[in-house]
């Protein structure tokens, strides 16, 4: 009954050595075979040679054929779920990538850290260059270190502002919304938030 049964519901071909493996072990392979001889004879399933193997499956006839209107009912369901399966597939890439993201960049902490070391940088390099336009006299050895701790400060501006647009970039291919929405969520201020600008400032 059991090898019956599950020929009927699996409706394809196996062997025995199929049937002992899908029923785990339920019935041996040697009992398999015999079993299904059995009912082959009995003509209660059908039995076809396939070279030196023989394979067995459900007589066709004992299976129901599902109506149009069923067919139909089960085609556009698994449309649907075709679609749903889709859009799960897109919202795990968005929440892969935007995990990979968070991942690989720095913690909240080191974040403001960071942002409060590079602000007290910047605001002492402005003060200095301030003086420097006013016209302050300093010696040239003090105008070139200041120069060049400047240029080093907007380069390191410029390296992590592009690290965060690349990092923002790979995650904006799979993010479904708004990347102005997530970094308000995350509390990312941006140079145009604060009014900021590399270029004029380098």
């Amino acid at each position: 009954k059991a090898v019956l049964d599950y020929l009927v519901k699996a409706n394809r071909p196996y062997s025995a050595n199929d049937i002992s493996s899908q029923l785990h072990g339920l019935v041996s392979p040697v009992q398999a075979k015999k079993v299904l001889n059995d009912l082959a004879d009995e003509g209660r399933i059908q039995r076809k040679a396939n070279g030196k193997q023989q394979i067995f499956y459900a007589t066709q006839s004992d299976i129901e054929v599902p109506s149009v209107e069923e067919a139909e009912q089960e085609e556009e369901a698994i449309g649907e779920l075709a679609q749903q399966v889709a859009r799960l597939k897109d919202e795990n890439k968005a929440l892969s990538a935007r995990l990979q993201g968070l991942t690989t960049a720095l913690t909240d902490d080191q974040m403001r850290e960071r942002t409060a070391e590079l602000g007290r940088e910047i605001k002492a390099n402005e003060e200095r260059l301030a003086q420097l336009r006013s016209g302050e006299v300093i010696s040239p050895e003090d105008k070139a270190k200041i120069e060049t701790e400047h240029e080093t400060m907007v380069k390191h501006w410029k390296a992590r502002k592009r690290m965060f647009k690349n990092i923002a970039d790979t995650i904006g291919e799979g993010y479904p919304g708004k990347m102005s929405t997530l970094f308000e969520e995350l509390g990312v201020e941006t140079d145009e938030d604060v009014g900021a600008n590399v270029s004029i400032i380098s």
